[in-house]
């Protein structure tokens, strides 16, 4: 996964609320898990989602009239079959 913050960056304090069955299940593996480094895995795959639906959502039209002009004069380079 490509890093998109800097992991070097001073670390905060978040304060969760997690479901009791599933913190009595993983404390015979808190030794084997990070939680810290689990938890900035997944904001980061999150925050990529939500920017990239962001942007696909901002640039809708766009990506929209590309897509017609594509369906009306095809690729290019498609008449050298190269594609």
């Amino acid at each position: 996964m490509r890093t998109r913050y800097d992991p070097a960056a001073r670390k905060g304090r978040l304060s969760l609320s997690i479901n009791q069955d599933l913190l009595d299940r993983i404390e015979p593996y808190k030794q084997q898990i990070n939680l810290s480094a689990q938890a900035e895995q997944l904001f980061a795959r999150m925050l990529d989602e939500l920017e990239n639906r962001a942007w696909a959502e901002r640039n809708a039209d766009a990506l929209t009239a590309h897509g017609g002009d594509l369906a009306a004069t095809g690729l290019a380079g498609a008449e050298f079959e190269r594609i």
